[in-house]
């Protein structure tokens, strides 16, 4: 799998990817609140939470790419690593920048934002896989940070710290599950 194949797939990918990430914005809801789904969709309104719905479709991207031919690229999996720790800091940069101008969240820029994010990550990925020579401990390594970062996910979903910037729902001020409307 060559670096043309690996934009061109990853292009095509970013709609795909950003309407699934969209949809696990209410999937809590429509399982009726399963704690397990919880750990994939938002339930809430924080940053942690949109960061959250943006990181799982672009990793099933990544398994499907690696499936479909891309465990024959030594770069693979340190690549896909670098592009999801991308998603947290692409979303709050461009986020909390508009913020700083704006004032005010502005429903437009933070869908948008949702989509940038999202093609960033992809695009960090499609350029990185093919040029790192990755041996088998920055492999083990990566592995190593992806279930770190999903295990943040779950754990943070249900006790997140008490921390106002990211993990704080804006609109009611409480934390994790507890934020949720129904709860």
């Amino acid at each position: 799998m060559g670096i043309d194949t690996l934009i061109w797939l990853n292009a095509v990918a970013i709609l795909p990817l950003s309407i699934i990430g969209s949809l696990l914005h209410f999937a809590y809801d429509w399982s009726g609140h399963h704690r397990v789904v919880a750990v994939f969709a938002a339930v809430n309104e924080s940053y942690w939470e949109h960061i959250k719905i943006a990181f799982w479709p672009v990793l099933l991207w990544f398994v499907a790419l690696f499936a479909m031919g891309g465990w024959q690229l030594p770069g693979f999996v340190p690549a896909a690593t670098i592009a999801l720790y991308s998603v947290p800091v692409s979303m709050i940069s461009i986020v909390f920048g508009y913020k700083a101008i704006a004032r005010k969240n502005i429903l437009w820029i933070d869908i948008l934002s949702f989509f940038v994010t999202v093609a960033v990550a992809l695009l960090i990925f499609a350029l990185t896989a093919t040029e790192l020579a990755a041996g088998g401990w920055s492999i083990a390594l990566s592995m190593v940070f992806l279930m770190i970062l999903g295990i943040a996910f779950a754990r943070f979903t249900h006790r997140p710290p008490a921390e106002p910037d990211f993990f704080i729902d804006p609109l009611n001020k409480r934390y994790g599950l507890e934020a949720h409307p129904d709860n």
